[in-house]
């Protein structure tokens, strides 16, 4: 049976597990939306497959937000009884923290218990039902991958390119199709007025229908034959075996993760398989049981932590929750690489995490039950001592400092106001000083409860984001061999990313907790009291939130495109993947210039500024070939004009060529692209400054592209970072209405208020992408319409 005071410190730390719970898996959920917002979007995926997608990663978040949610639930339970002097009183009448101990272990062992089957059933089922959804995701919406004006080279040995896709349609006018990579024999060329993509009836081949299909064939090395054939209709088969080699991929390439305890163990002791991947099952297999059991080991440590927590606050709370799972996550890593090399056996690095912790948690806890500090007795010496003897005399050095300024201007005071001895006496006006500190004491208070909040928020949402994305990695941390240098410098810069990512919400649970927090300690009252609006205590936060805005918009214009360029290539290096071919136009060899043109060759050399095998087609009103240009070798000369070396051009008009001339000597041919086309840099939007993102889209207009998607990302780079001040401004009205209900209702309505933000900013941001809004009102619309609800709501607060 339970005892009256088991049951009391088990309702004590139900409510914030239960908190701690939904704020970490909201906030991994929410990652994995941003993550996926292009292929939701793109794919038009219904809410059904949303969700699926959802459901299936979940055991993938939970097994990870169980144990940080018990660590943070115990700390917030105690602390709160430690703040109200209600553990001192326990202490007092002869209790121990062994009899305390006995809910945390019943409690720990539920969360235990769940975690193990959710790491042994729900995790490989979920990871593997997963990747099968995003397969079948791919192969039913292949059609939606298409983009209009966008080379698509997936198709194994062909490129694809489509002129247009009318909204609402699934036929595309104007399509051109060629070899991947042309070579010197039968060059085949299709253009079509219309097409479209669709699977056959097995799902295995991918087919290209075509409408008055024109088929030109010619050979490179004589190019002398040159056919023409017209289609009314024609079918070309891209893909033979699109849906059986997607499915391979998922039965061949099926992560250590994605294994049962029984195929695990069959990996490990498969001879065909490599050592390192043999020892790294068996690590995997002990992790099934070593990260449940962190749930007991996370109980013993997290008993003194909390005792010492004597202001239970919520948010220090996440911030020694978040910095204790670091560490051990980071225990788990490294034993990881170490027992793939064989440094450290696979059972030993799978639990040297709990080992270590409970070992320092036993230290911890015999030294709070015997009431000594958590630190040893010199560095607790050095603190209590010398460090705040320290501080103490260097605040009342400041403070005499001060009282000297002080009387200093009031003597001076004293002599302006005494009277000049003369002869006349002399009349002053005086007129009143208007004396308005900025800020004033009650601002520096609310910005130092504001700050403090905000820092420990944004700590423990980055630390979260890196913990996810590391679960992610880490497979192809230890596969790729990759080193802590290149690991620590990828982290590094990503969480300049993760920080501009989650600014908004962080500023959404800041004001709510800080107001909250201020509320309940009756601060809030005591300022109505006293004649002070509700409209001037929330001047700091808002001023607050207007700098964290300016700040992000700096870092959006100034650090991010760089640091996510140097992101996106540490990422290609752990996943041992080849730099992608767009990073630079000299080594894209398909591009489309301006006007009709599209251009092919095989390299570009800056020094010479001259493209190797250089083929151009130019296209007329109809989408049809009206010209065809080939040549060895194209230089740009000093009157900047390009020199065509050995190759011919020829004049069409639809089936029939209208002219043909060879050129063996060079020729002067006019075009409008400069050598600075082909060698420039093409990036993503991410990873582009404003200026070069503009430029980069009045280029993609002139060339008659599709700029719609560019512009929504162009207006971001300034909507973005106003949302922080807009998520201030929505937060104030409801921890005002909060009141004395504290910081858990707060960070529980932040939570469902991101959500719903998130949702109404991908909806008006798809309308922008697809033309339906102009860019602009789609991205600002969001923040307009918060907004003008934070103005309502205020309007039903007692100022």
């Amino acid at each position: 049976m339970f005892r009256r005071l088991d049951r009391y410190l088990m309702s004590e730390m139900i409510g914030p597990l239960g908190l701690g719970f939904l704020v970490y898996t909201s906030l991994l959920l929410i990652r994995f939306l941003f993550q996926s917002a292009e292929m939701i979007i793109k794919r038009g995926l219904p809410i059904s497959i949303v969700g699926e997608l959802l459901a299936y990663s979940l055991p993938n978040i939970i097994v990870l937000t169980i144990p940080m949610s018990l660590l943070f639930g115990i700390l917030i339970g105690l602390g709160r009884l430690a703040s109200d002097s209600e553990l001192i009183a326990l202490r007092a009448s002869g209790m121990s923290l062994t009899s305390l101990f006995r809910p945390i272990l019943l409690l720990s062992s539920l969360m235990c218990l769940i975690n193990l089957a959710a790491m042994i059933y729900a995790l490989p089922n979920g990871n593997h039902e997963f990747e099968k959804l995003r397969i079948r995701i791919i192969t039913e919406t292949v059609a939606q991958q298409i983009e209009p004006r966008v080379f698509y080279p997936e198709f194994e040995g062909y490129l694809l390119y489509v002129f247009d896709i009318p909204e609402g349609e699934e036929t595309w006018h104007g399509v051109f199709l060629s070899e991947a990579v042309p070579t010197k024999q039968t060059n085949s060329v299709t253009v079509a007025e219309r097409g479209r993509l669709r699977l056959d009836e097995t799902g295995e081949k991918v087919i290209l229908e075509l409408e008055n299909a024109y088929v030109h064939e010619v050979d490179l090395a004589n190019p002398d034959r040159y056919e023409v054939t017209l289609n009314r209709r024609a079918e070309r088969v891209l893909e033979d075996q699109f849906v059986s080699s997607q499915k391979a991929k998922v039965s061949t390439s099926k992560g250590l993760r994605e294994l049962t305890l029984r195929e695990l163990r069959d990996r490990s002791l498969d001879p065909r398989a490599e050592p390192e991947e043999r020892k790294l099952a068996r690590v995997e297999m002990h992790k099934k049981f070593a990260i449940p059991v962190a749930c007991l080991v996370f109980g013993i440590f997290a008993l003194p932590l909390g005792f010492n927590n004597r202001r239970g606050s919520k948010v220090s709370g996440f911030a020694v929750s978040m910095g204790v799972f670091l560490i051990y996550y980071i225990l788990l890593s490294n034993g990881e690489e170490a027992a793939r090399f064989g440094k450290m056996s696979p059972g030993l690095a799978a639990w040297l995490p709990n080992i270590v912790l409970t070992v320092f948690g036993l230290i911890l806890f015999a030294r709070r039950n015997r009431d000594k500090s958590l630190l040893l007795s010199k560095v607790d010496h050095w603190i209590r001592q010398d460090l705040w003897h320290g501080l103490v005399a260097l605040d009342r050095f400041r403070k005499s400092k001060q009282s000297q300024r002080i009387a200093r201007r009031r003597q001076r005071l004293i002599r302006e106001s005494r009277p000049e001895s003369s002869a006349e006496p002399t009349v002053r006006l005086r007129l009143p000083r208007l004396r308005m500190r900025v800020p004033n004491i009650l601002d520096r208070y609310v910005l130092r409860v504001f700050g403090g909040i905000f820092l420990l928020s944004m700590l423990s949402g980055i630390v979260l984001y890196v913990i996810g994305d590391l679960g992610e990695n880490v497979d192809d941390i230890l596969k790729n061999n990759i080193g802590r240098d290149v690991i620590f410098s990828y982290y590094q810069y990503l969480s300049l990313d993760i920080f501009y990512e989650i600014t908004p919400i962080m500023v959404l649970v800041t004001t709510l907790i800080a107001f909250s927090v201020l509320s309940r300690s009756n601060e809030v009252t005591a300022c109505r009291a006293l004649g002070i609006s509700l409209f001037r205590i929330s001047v700091p936060a808002v001023m607050a939130a207007l700098v964290i805005g300016i700040f992000c918009f700096f870092l959006e214009a100034e650090v991010l495109p760089a640091s996510n360029q140097r992101v996106q290539q540490l990422k290609d290096q752990i996943k041992a993947r080849e730099t992608v071919r767009t990073y630079r136009r000299a080594d894209r060899q398909w591009l489309f210039g301006h006007g009709r043109y599209v251009y092919n060759y095989l390299n570009y050399d800056g020094d010479a500024q001259s493209l190797q095998r250089l083929q151009i087609f130019e296209f007329d009103e109809r989408r049809l070939l009206k010209s065809r240009l080939f040549a060895s070798k194209a230089t740009y000369t000093e009157n900047d004009e390009w020199l065509f070396e050995d190759g011919w051009a020829r004049d069409l008009s639809g089936a029939d060529v209208s002219a043909y001339r060879r050129f063996e000597e060079p020729i002067v041919v006019d075009y409008p692209e400069t050598p600075e086309y082909f060698d420039s840099e093409i990036r993503p939007p991410d990873q582009m400054g404003y200026g070069e993102l503009r430029e980069y889209i009045e280029e993609m207009r002139d060339s008659g592209q599709r700029t719609e998607s560019l512009r929504v990302e162009l207006y971001q780079k300034f909507a973005y970072p106003a949302i922080s001040i807009v998520m201030a401004l929505v937060g104030l009205p409801f921890a005002f209405r909060l009141g004395r209900q504290g910081a858990l209702y707060g960070i529980g309505i932040s939570i469902i208020l991101g959500i719903v933000f998130i949702g109404v900013f991908a909806f008006f941001s798809t309308l922008g992408e697809t033309g339906a809004l102009p860019a602009a009102v789609a991205v600002w619309s969001p923040n307009l319409l918060f907004a003008l609800m934070a103005g309502y709501l205020f309007l039903g607060v007692r100022t």
